[in-house]
């Protein structure tokens, strides 16, 4: 192979692999498992994700995509070392506060006594930095997965022209990127 060749197929790959990067991923749960983190601590997060996004007629819900799984591997690998301690302090605090309130841990309530619980955690003052930061984990593992940018949002792989200007229809879904 001369070095023309290899610079070509170099930079095809290099492409290939950027162009993957940017489309809808199935499930997050093909990620690997980040490391400290149990699978308990993933479905916790898997129904607090379930919870901001549940299940509708149209799309399934957060925890469909493996959002625990993403909020995870996005927290200790990707952000800031202290985005994972607030997961952390999260999950710790929202446990307590499911136990005090309904004497039950956060997994075996049922959904209306969960939204209930993270509406008044999100209210509580030094909470709110985790549950923000749940929330962003959330909106952005779920309309990046092929769920949420197909089935939540509208999706064309390939798109016509530019509409810098779109009006929608009451009812109507926003577009994915």
């Amino acid at each position: 192979m001369n070095r023309r060749d290899a610079i070509r197929h170099a930079t095809l790959a290099a492409g290939a692999t950027l162009l993957g990067l940017h489309l809808p991923v199935r499930s997050w749960a093909a990620l690997a498992a980040p490391a400290g983190w149990s699978s308990d601590d993933e479905k916790f997060f898997d129904l607090v994700g379930d919870t901001i996004i549940p299940t509708t007629k149209e799309s399934p819900g957060a925890g469909a995509v493996g959002i625990g799984r993403f909020m995870l591997t996005m927290a200790t690998e990707c952000y800031p070392t202290t985005a994972a301690e607030t997961l952390r302090r999260g999950l710790r605090e929202i446990e307590e506060a499911s136990r005090a309130k309904f004497s039950r841990d956060f997994g075996a309530l049922l959904v209306p006594e969960r939204e209930r619980l993270l509406l008044d955690y999100e209210q509580q003052k030094g909470a709110t930095n985790a549950f923000r930061l749940m929330k962003e984990l959330t909106l952005r593992g779920y309309f990046t997965s092929e769920i949420g940018a197909t089935q939540a949002l509208r999706y064309l792989p390939v798109p016509g022209g530019y509409v810098g200007s779109l009006p929608l229809k009451k009812g109507e879904r926003s577009w994915a990127l």
